[in-house]
């Protein structure tokens, strides 16, 4: 592929994918992607921040904000680690949290039965990339009591799971990094946990199994395995880091990481890993991540989205200072006033503004930007999914697109366009991945005509026109750019509009026709008014039934 446009910034894929015994645990992955960055092991990289607003020990378990220890049976360390975070985030928000079910998760990210989506089975390992597409696509959590028992085994697939279930959406996800240690420490306290992924071994577990360092210089056997960060304690005795491969760290200091082993050792399923592991919070594992907000899901609520795995790159315009990433929806379904505007972005203290631009005459986002009304406008604090909420704005029936537009003017001052530091817009797009060994597909997106545009230069192109022209990809992919609205649900509107322009003509019949011969989707509120001989159907005689409206025949 030409990649002389963009910069597909993937993040470090670590995933559990076969099972080994350590110390009668069992635990798994691999790393996917050689071309990602590797994890430095310089010890500069691994020093802590210092922050004296912080206390120099926290613990959520403590406080009680967690559920029972899981234990995994499969490769699903990811997928029960990342449960434990959106249960502890529940309570430390103060919602209710039963079990919820990490089966459900599972076998939501397997492969669809049109070949898309994650190219796993319930038995492969996963990616911290699957929990947050799970959770930002408000098709999880499901708990256990709503879900029911899930036989993983019994040859189901995603295509098989009830999508409805969540009680809880997730609006914003920030990604974490391990330089800035005290970003984590605050992410804890203000969301109960984290998640992470480190390198286990036997060698580097201490002999009562409650701690484990893995040196910078170790290079002998491990296993990728993902857990959850509940707390730390500065003062965490370096001396008990006694594994059998002998170093130890150079600093007292520990995470306190919730296992999903069960009740294995005398924490409870809990262990203490040093600050100084070769891979804790590290670029290898990447997305590492904290969930920073919630919102309960109701009847009068829905999130219009294009895609639901969530950012698995993003896309980056080399030399651009503004770009404007577009999604189109049909907002014709009743829920007609936009709540909340959720994007994923890396581009850190970039500044961005949210814009409704109505459909041209082309059926695609105008380009007269004076037609474009600014809905928000704000700077993004943190990489990751960003949650702008909007001041209750009215969309207009049928069509219509957001676009987030990123800015990075003030990042750039002083700079060239040549210079390494140079920032240019990014956001996130839902795209196909690659093992890098194998060419084998990790992911396979579903990106259709007509969902993503973007504009820059005075240029509006559909996403996929423009991967094709500018990086030779026929798959393509989908902004992550999702709405949050409100509304009573479908309603009719006037009995014969379909298309939705206010008036009953012509059209309106052409329009029934093309959905009965399948070249047009409708959506509720068009098929409710497009059931003009009120038999529940959609037909030939509601076409007929207009064209009689019009000429004043009963």
């Amino acid at each position: 592929m030409n990649k002389s446009c963009i910069i597909k910034r993937a993040a470090a894929i670590g995933v559990s994918l076969s099972l080994i015994y350590i110390s009668a645990l069992g635990a798994g992955a691999v790393v996917i992607d050689d071309e990602l960055t590797p994890v430095s092991s310089d010890t500069s990289a691994q020093t802590q921040s210092v922050d004296t607003s912080l206390p120099i020990r926290y613990s959520s378990r403590d406080l009680g904000l967690v559920t029972d220890i899981k234990q995994q049976r499969y490769n699903e360390c990811w997928a029960v680690s990342g449960v434990s975070v959106f249960e502890t985030t529940l309570l430390k928000f103060g919602f209710s949290a039963e079990n919820i079910s990490f089966d459900h998760l599972n076998i939501w990210a397997t492969r669809h039965s049109d070949g898309t989506g994650w190219q796993r089975t319930y038995m492969d390992g996963g990616y911290s990339y699957c929990a947050i597409g799970y959770f930002t696509s408000w098709q999880g959590g499901a708990e256990i009591s709503d879900a029911g028992e899930i036989d993983v085994t019994s040859g189901i697939t995603s295509d098989d799971i009830d999508t409805t279930l969540a009680r809880y959406g997730t609006t914003a996800v920030e990604y974490l990094d391990r330089n800035d240690t005290a970003s984590i420490k605050r992410a804890i306290m203000e969301s109960g946990g984290v998640y992470t992924a480190y390198a286990t071994s036997a060698s580097c577990l201490s002999a009562d199994k409650t701690s484990y360092f893995m040196p910078s210089e170790y290079d002998g056997y491990s296993v990728n395995h993902g857990v959850e960060i509940v707390g730390w304690d500065d003062s965490y005795d370096k001396a008990k880091f006694n594994g059998s491969v002998g170093e130890k760290p150079k600093k007292p200091g520990a995470w306190l990481a919730r296992n999903s082993y069960g009740d294995y050792n005398s924490l409870g399923g809990y262990f203490w890993v040093s600050y100084e592991d070769k891979f804790v919070f590290g670029d290898k594992y990447k997305p590492l991540y904290s969930i920073k907000s919630v919102q309960e899901i109701d009847e009068n609520t829905r999130l219009e989205q294009n895609e639901i795995y969530g950012a698995t790159f993003d896309i980056e315009i080399k030399g651009k200072n503004e770009v404007a990433y577009i999604n189109r929806f049909d907002f014709s379904n009743g829920y007609n006033t936009l709540d909340k505007v959720i994007f994923e972005t890396k581009c850190k203290n970039s500044d961005y503004t949210l814009y409704y631009i109505p459909d041209s005459s082309k059926n695609e986002p105008e380009t007269d930007k004076s037609k474009w009304v600014k809905l928000y406008e704000g700077t993004a604090d943190y990489e990751g999914y960003i949650c702008a909420d909007i001041s209750d704005f009215t969309l207009p029936l049928g069509y219509g697109s957001i676009a987030v537009v990123i800015n990075t003017d003030k990042l750039n001052e002083g700079l060239d366009s040549s210079s390494q530091d140079y920032k240019s817009p990014s956001l996130g797009s839902c795209e196909w991945m690659t093992n890098s060994e194998t060419g084998k597909y990790v992911f396979i997106d579903d990106a259709d005509y007509g969902e993503s545009f973007i504009y820059y230069d005075n240029n509006m192109r559909d996403l996929l026109d423009w991967y094709k022209e500018e990086n030779n990809d026929d798959l393509g992919g989908t902004f992550v750019i999702k709405a949050v609205t409100t509304g009573s649900g479908a309603e009719i509107t006037k009995l014969g509009d379909v298309n939705l322009d206010g008036n009953v003509n012509v059209a309106d019949a052409t329009y029934i026709q093309k959905y009965i011969v399948n070249s047009v989707e409708f959506s509720e509120v068009r098929k409710l008014n497009a059931d003009v001989d009120g038999n529940g159907q959609i037909t030939v005689s509601d076409a007929t039934a207009i064209q009689k409206m019009l000429v004043g025949l009963s």
